[in-house]
């Protein structure tokens, strides 16, 4: 009876520890966790300003940049020389003592090389006619004009002083042709027809006897400024039947 007590007794005790022992250990860890968490948030050191407070202390702390470097020494401008003139000593005595009563005026000397012939007049040129005028008297000196000009401007048209019918072929009045032949021709300073060239033609022979008339024709010249010249003409011959 003792011994059934005893081992009842034993079971519940046991029995009482296994139930106190999870509670307590996860009490213990609970303890122990917590005091590590504690410590840890009690080491560290938070900072007492702002983020933008911290950085203008940094932006503050950087060191200033180096200074520019000093601008090159000017150049050194070269002193002019300046030479002495020596006197001489003897300079009263190098002084004229009598002022000459008259000053002979220098002499330029003349670069012509001619001096000149008796009875020229100043400014005149080397060459020229004794008795002339200074610079010379203008002389028509263009080049006569050779070649035939046409009627326009200061050349005149000659004028007709004598014209000549022409002979109507027989062959073309038969076939009753007419009209007008022109021709282009030089009328030469003594007033005679040359070179005649037919411009407009007719046929049956009417524009060679057109040609045969008009280079028997007589003209009054043609003038240039009054002065006869040879002038290109155009000339019209009219063939009329009756």
């Amino acid at each position: 009876m003792f011994e059934s007590t005893v081992i009842e007794s034993r079971k519940r005790k046991v029995g009482i520890q296994r139930l106190l022992t999870l509670p307590v250990s996860i009490a213990l860890h609970v303890i122990v966790i917590l005091a590590i968490v504690i410590g840890a948030i009690w080491s560290v050191s938070f900072p007492t300003n702002s983020p933008a407070q911290v950085a203008q202390y940094s932006m503050a702390a950087s060191p200033p940049p180096p200074p520019p470097p000093p601008p090159p020494p000017p150049k050194a401008s070269p002193q002019p020389v300046v030479k002495t003139v020596e006197v001489p000593k003897n300079i009263q005595e190098l002084a004229p003592t009598i002022v000459p009563e008259k000053v002979q005026p220098m002499t330029t000397p003349s670069t012509s090389t001619s001096s000149g012939v008796e009875g020229g007049v100043e400014g005149g040129v080397e060459g020229g006619v004794v008795g002339g005028v200074v610079g010379g008297v203008m002389t028509d000196t263009a080049p006569k004009i050779e070649a035939p000009l046409r009627v326009g401007g200061d050349v005149k048209a000659p004028v007709v002083i004598n014209r000549v019918e022409p002979v109507y072929p027989e062959v073309a009045r038969k076939a009753r042709i007419s009209g007008i032949v022109i021709v282009e021709c030089i009328i030469d300073k003594q007033g005679n027809v040359t070179n005649v060239q037919v411009l407009k033609p007719l046929p049956f022979g009417l524009d060679q006897a057109a040609v045969d008339a008009v280079r028997r024709w007589k003209f009054k010249p043609g003038t240039l400024n009054g002065a006869p010249v040879d002038v290109i003409f155009n000339l019209t011959v009219n063939f009329k039947l009756n």
